[in-house]
């Protein structure tokens, strides 16, 4: 059964040009395809009006069920996406009094918080309520309202750009437009592997019937997913998802078969067993312990943690005795598993998770190369320290580091 085709239009000049980093894409993409629908373009675009009306064109040109565009439903001269959409589908632009309603009470509410009047504001504010004539509008979670309008058989769509409203805004709208549509979402079946390559996990794939399946692989920090998707009622492809799920089981280091970051299932399993954990970061300079406070609620399980740059800080926060620093440096598997043990019992948590390495590009020594990382976890008991040599840049051994660390808290964790 062929899936309804959607496309995303990302605009705003600051994407293009490294200023801001896009996240709406990704999670458009994601939703859409979660949904049902079959992503066909996700297409950067300037403030520009010529490039944005010819990529409205391009667009509208391949009849997708669905058009999305993000960005450009402001107040200032570079905000055209109304201007654009009502220009390329020839649906003029006109005062919409319910967005005007929405522009008028979200403005009181800034006026409000500034303590300016009203009058002085939404002047410049009302511009938000002109929208392609047959459009409706969509109710703002920040100032300015988004809108649906029909053109043809596609549904376009037009949302902020700022992540968090368009977050916000979109999965109501994506709902009713999906049931309007006729789309159902689609069958999907998740395995995901720790410690094995996308490139063994392809071959075994290749091994497998996968002919009715509609497989992806990604990879990402040691970390490879596998989606095999496939029509609801499609007996034979539900098989064949299975049988391969049984097969990446059996043969490899499966940690979920579900969407659930590393740290969510972290975070249920730490909760499930009442346990707490505390960490102790040197080269990953806190993105471990930003990663596990990321999720709602963490504080039922994180109780804190330390950044130890310096030996004498090592030293002096955590315990890490001077003698074992002289003697094999930093970076080495005694001091990793010190550091942890030191977060452990420092911050009475039930475990201590500890990284030690050299993220590079400089800092490396005879003996300890650039990607050189211990990873250590003290428990009840018990602590286990494992070495790594992650490739790539600071970043990358940065981002391995942390999910390395985290996978042995779920192994330790789970024993």
């Amino acid at each position: 059964m062929s899936r309804p085709a959607a496309a995303v239009l990302l605009t705003g000049s600051e994407l293009l040009d490294g200023r801001t980093r896009d996240r709406n894409g990704y999670y458009l993409g994601a939703s859409l395809s979660r949904r049902g629908f079959r992503v066909t373009h996700v297409v950067l675009c300037p403030d520009d009006p010529e490039v944005l009306r010819r990529d409205l064109a391009f667009l509208l040109d391949g009849r997708p069920a669905l058009l999305v565009v993000s960005g450009g439903l402001g107040t200032t001269h570079d905000d055209l996406t109304a201007a654009m959409v009502a220009d390329t589908t020839s649906h003029p632009l006109a005062a919409d009094p319910e967005a005007l309603r929405m522009v008028t009470e979200t403005t009181r509410r800034v006026a409000q918080r500034r303590g300016l009047a009203l009058d002085e504001l939404l002047p410049q504010m009302a511009r938000q309520a002109r929208l392609p004539r047959g459009g409706r509008a969509i109710a703002p979670a920040g100032v300015a309202p988004g809108f649906v309008l029909h053109h043809g058989t596609t549904a376009i769509v037009a949302l902020p750009g700022v992540p968090w409203e368009l977050e916000a805004m979109w999965p109501e709208v994506l709902a009713a437009l999906a049931v309007e549509a006729g789309v159902a979402p689609p069958c999907a079946l998740t395995v995901r592997l720790y410690g094995w390559g996308e490139v063994k996990v392809a071959a075994l794939l290749g091994s497998a019937a996968t002919d009715r399946l509609r497989l992806a692989i990604t990879a990402a920090s040691g970390e490879v997913t596998v989606v095999a998707g496939y029509d609801a009622g499609d007996r034979e492809a539900a098989a064949q998802a299975d049988a391969l799920a049984a097969a990446l089981r059996a043969a490899g280091p499966v940690f979920a078969t579900d969407d659930r970051r590393i740290e969510e299932i972290v975070a249920d399993i730490l909760r499930a067993g009442g346990a707490t954990v505390a960490v102790a970061e040197s080269c990953t300079g806190g993105l471990l312990g930003a990663r596990l406070t990321e999720l709602p609620g963490s504080s039922d399980y994180f109780l804190g943690g330390a950044l130890v740059y310096a030996d004498a800080v090592k030293r002096d926060l955590l315990g890490v005795p001077a003698a074992l620093l002289q003697a094999h440096g930093a970076v080495s598997e005694p001091v990793a598993g010190a550091m942890a043990e030191g977060a452990r019992t420092r911050l009475a948590a039930t475990y201590g998770l500890s990284v030690t390495g050299v993220a590079g590009p400089g800092g490396a020594t005879p003996g300890k190369p650039v990607g050189l990382v211990f990873i250590g976890c003290a428990g009840p008991g018990k602590t286990v320290v494992r070495r790594y040599e992650f490739p790539g840049d600071r970043p990358t051994v940065r981002a391995w580091s942390v999910v390395a660390a985290l996978h042995l808290l779920r192994r330790t964790a789970a024993a």
